[in-house]
């Protein structure tokens, strides 16, 4: 039993049993009663909250307080895809190989010939020999070489179509010795010396500079 429930019960328990005690004569008993209203309207105590109750309005219906339109929204189908009726851009197979499914070739570049301090020479792709007059002769025609030609230090000459037809019939360890050679050519395509030391130009130095640089860049990309 509970304090409150102490004070406004009789302190006399006469006969107290299940279904034998009488709340009616037990409330009459009380001297004083308990109010049957509170005593004041605006609370208890210094907490008391004295403001006006503010009054919530809703401004707009809650959920399902309405009912969504039936009637949805025609549509109209378009007559082309996406409101455009440009022409597409047909699909154009590539028949180049994707990355990693080709070696890369890197850029080549003509060789250069250093001399510990000295002047850098760019390698030429085809010796040039200087001279008054050319007294090369092949080995094994014995004859002499129109055009370009093959030698070994300037000793051993073979031409082009001795040297061809020589390299088709030796085996690999001989085609070894033969990838010694250097070709090589006289200089009587780009001017003459009439069996004196002087130059008669055939053609213009500067165009000879570029010829000779153009042919040292494509040699690096084909071994003949």
């Amino acid at each position: 039993m509970s304090p409150f429930m102490r004070y406004y019960t009789l302190e006399d328990h006469p006969n107290v049993a299940p279904n034998s005690y009488d709340v009616l004569k037990s409330f009459k008993s009380i001297i004083t009663k308990p109010c049957s209203h509170s005593i004041s309207k605006k609370g208890y105590s210094g907490v008391a909250r004295f403001a006006r109750k503010k009054e919530l309005r809703d401004h707009y219906p809650s959920p399902l307080d309405y009912n969504i339109s039936t009637f949805l929204k025609i549509i109209h189908k378009s007559k082309y895809p996406f409101n455009s009726n440009s022409k597409r851009q047909t699909f154009i197979s590539n028949k180049i190989p994707g990355p990693g499914m080709y070696v890369s070739i890197k850029r080549k570049e003509p060789t250069l010939e250093h001399s510990f301090g000295g002047r850098v020479k760019m390698k030429l792709g085809v010796n040039l020999k200087c001279c008054s007059r050319n007294t090369d002769i092949c080995k094994i025609c014995e004859k002499k070489p129109i055009g370009d030609y093959w030698h070994l230090q300037n000793e051993i000459f073979l031409c082009r179509s001795c040297m061809s037809k020589k390299y088709e019939k030796e085996t690999s360890s001989n085609r070894r010795k033969l990838g010694k050679f250097q070709k090589i050519r006289d200089c009587s395509i780009m001017h003459q010396h009439d069996t004196t030391t002087a130059k008669i130009w055939l053609m213009h130095p500067k165009k000879t500079v570029q010829w000779i640089r153009r042919e040292a860049y494509l040699s690096t990309y084909f071994n003949e």
